[in-house]
Formats: structure tokens, C-alpha cells, sequence
């Protein structure tokens, strides 16, 4: 298949996504339909080599940290302190995941499967490398199968939880909205509308000055230094994370312009190129590897769900926070970024009807989304 007829592809099957996400009111989100369209194609028509016969994939892995830098210069530093609480319920879902599947998974599918899923199940990408590595160098072929197949699926579980928890808290929220006419008054409500630069060391750019290529080029400089000092960390820092801090930090320091990408006309492409990332290892979740994994699959998927829901209910009562928030929160850890900047932009636009809704449920939902998703996978 040539470059472009993959590419047009994957864009008729994102389209599909977004026309469903937009009917049903972001319950079935766009990353999830277009996940299992692909799916289902790669098992009848589509060659499994589709993702990388666009020729993308380099340029999507180089605007990952890109975009984390444009998300960074949407927040409010003084409201991303608030956020203390994410990072405690995100953490507490990664931590009970973990034991609940090695001390009672153990015990139903074995400790190679138990101990081996805890890490991707509840840490993304980066913790599938590092099983695979170690399953590799062991000669266990079928754990490193397991967890890539494991990840894969994981998208198709968190995904619909977190869009239906978050489009339910939002019917609620968008309705305590409108009876107050329209004032955001929640004590739990997290604006990302940023704020102007609070430490301005860089004068600001000109309006006429600020056109795409500027703008990109001011982005791509500080996504350089942040993968610049998260190498010299040897990787134990993120590039993600230092992605997220430089993003913000640059956008009070006034070097960055708020939502800098949008701006510079460049986030519904940057999108597009990113979804390669999420539906990279999709080819390898063959019909024949699926059967013989069925039953660990299920299990780690069961205990993992419970896990975040007991997790979820303790911490509702600890903090206020409505028990479909924190599930939403916990269950990040199956999907991260940018699934988690996604699924709020998509509820936020299903369920407010005006401009001013619509930024005031993304408030609610995308900071503590985009935290939890840094706190559980980055």
C-alpha cells in the first residue's frame, strides 16, 4: 500500500470514530471505535502493515513530546497545585492494581503472568518495553507476547470507562452549571483557562509576528531542551514530564503563547500524526494469539477493574470527589496520554452546547486527566 493510501485510510477510519464519538455523546469515544475498526481490519483487509506504510511513525514519535510542550502552556500553574489529590487517587489505583494481580492473580493464572501484567496493566508503553526486554533475555516468549497483546487490549477496556464515568459526571456537572446561570463556582473545579504570564522574563511576540512558523519554531526549541535534559537524566525523568513542567514553565516565563499550537494552526494535525503511537502494536493482536491468552487476559482485566473501583470508592469518600471522577482518574493508568487529553475534549464538546460549557467542563476534567495519565503512565 503507498504512503497515501494509508494515510487515507487511517483518515476514513478516524472520521468513522469521530462521527460515532459525536452521536453518542463521547460514550464511545473516537480513540475506541477507530482502535476497533482497525482492529477488525487488520483481521479481515487490511494489511497488518498499514500504520507503518504511511511513513509517519518517526514523525509522530517526535511529536509526542511537542504536543505534552503545547498541553503545558494550557494550564494554570497556581490551579495544577490543587491537583494534589489526582496524584494521590492515581497513585493509590496503581498500587492496589499491582498487589491485588501478584498476591491474588498469582494464585488463579501463575506468578510469571500475574507478576508480568502489574507493570503494563497499570504503567503503559514504557513498562511493556521493560517486561519484553527481561521476558526476551529469559527466553520467555509467551510473557513478552502476553503483555504486548495485554497493552493492546488494555486501550479497548480503559477508554470506554473513562469516557462514560467523565460523560456522566459531565450531564451532572453542565446541569449545576446552568442553574447557577452559568458561574463555575465548584470548590473542586480545576480551570485550565491560563492564565497571562505571572514571571515574564521574554517580552511578547507581536500579533504580527506570530504567525505558524514562529510559533512553531519557539515550540519545537523548548521540546528540544526538554528531551535534551531528560537524556541527561539517562531517562530516569520522563521526556513527557519534563515536556509538561518546560510547557508550563515557558508559558509563565512568556516565551510560549497560550494553546501555542492551536494557534499556530497545528493541533488537529499534530492529532492525527499521534493516533499512529496509540495503534502502533495493534497488527500483533492476531485472532489465533487472543484465543490461547483468553484466560489470563480475563483475569488480569477483572481484578485490574476491581482493583480501581474499590480504590475509586475509598477515595471518593476520602476527597469529595464523585465516585465516577476517580474511576476515571484510576483507569487512566490502562491508556495515559493522549487518550487523557482526548476523551475530555470529547465530552466537553458532546455535553456543552455553548463555547463558555464547553470550556468550563474541559476545566473540570482535562487537568485532572491529563496529572493522572502523567502521575499512572509517564
Amino acid at each position: 500500500m503507498s504512503p497515501l493510501e494509508a494515510i487515507l485510510v487511517c483518515a476514513i477510519i478516524y472520521a468513522i470514530g469521530d462521527y460515532v464519538s459525536s452521536k453518542s455523546k463521547a460514550m464511545l469515544p473516537m480513540l475506541f471505535v477507530s482502535g476497533f475498526l482497525l482492529l477488525l481490519g487488520f483481521w479481515t483487509i487490511l494489511p497488518p502493515t498499514l500504520l507503518e506504510d504511511t511513513g509517519l511513525f518517526p514523525v509522530s514519535a517526535l511529536l509526542a513530546p511537542m504536543f505534552v510542550v503545547h498541553l503545558g502552556t494550557m494550564l494554570n500553574l497556581e490551579e495544577m497545585k490543587k491537583e494534589y489529590k489526582t496524584v494521590i487517587i492515581a497513585l493509590a489505583a496503581v498500587i492496589a492494581i499491582s498487589l491485588l494481580l501478584f498476591f491474588v492473580g498469582s494464585g488463579i493464572i501463575g506468578q510469571q503472568y500475574a507478576a508480568s501484567a502489574a507493570g503494563p496493566i497499570s504503567g503503559g508503553l514504557v513498562a511493556v518495553l521493560i517486561v519484553q526486554e527481561t521476558a526476551g533475555s529469559l527466553g520467555l516468549e509467551n510473557i513478552a507476547i502476553f503483555v504486548t497483546i495485554l497493552f493492546v487490549l488494555q486501550l479497548f477496556i480503559g477508554l470506554p470507562i473513562a469516557a462514560t464515568c467523565l460523560s456522566r459526571e459531565a450531564g451532572i456537572a453542565i446541569e449545576r452549571y446552568r442553574k447557577r446561570g452559568g458561574e463555575a463556582t465548584d470548590v473542586d473545579t480545576t480551570a485550565i483557562a491560563a492564565s497571562e504570564p505571572r514571571w515574564r522574563l521574554f517580552p511578547a511576540t507581536p500579533a504580527d509576528l506570530q504567525t505558524p512558523f514562529i510559533l512553531l519554531m519557539k515550540l519545537l526549541l523548548v521540546t528540544w531542551l526538554a528531551i535534551f535534559l531528560a537524556d541527561l537524566t539517562g531517562g530516569v525523568i520522563n521526556k513527557f514530564v519534563v515536556a509538561l513542567i518546560l510547557g508550563i514553565l515557558f508559558k509563565e516565563l512568556g516565551f510560549l503563547e497560550i494553546k501555542i499550537l492551536e494557534k499556530a494552526n497545528g493541533a488537529g494535525l499534530t492529532l492525527f500524526l499521534l493516533f499512529l503511537l496509540v495503534y502502533w502494536y495493534l497488527p500483533k493482536a492476531t485472532p489465533e494469539s487472543l484465543l490461547s491468552l483468553v484466560y489470563p487476559i480475563v483475569v488480569v482485566f477483572v481484578l485490574g477493574i476491581m482493583a480501581v473501583a474499590i480504590t475509586a470508592l475509598g477515595m471518593s469518600k476520602l476527597f469529595g470527589y464523585s465516585w465516577r471522577l476517580c474511576m476515571a482518574i484510576g483507569i487512566s493508568c490502562m491508556f495515559g496520554f493522549p487518550g487523557t487529553y482526548i476523551i475530555p475534549e470529547e465530552v466537553a464538546k458532546a455535553h456543552g452546547k455553548t463555547e463558555e460549557e464547553r470550556a468550563y467542563l474541559l476545566g473540570l476534567f482535562l487537568p485532572k486527566m491529563l496529572v493522572a495519565g502523567f502521575v499512572t503512565v509517564s
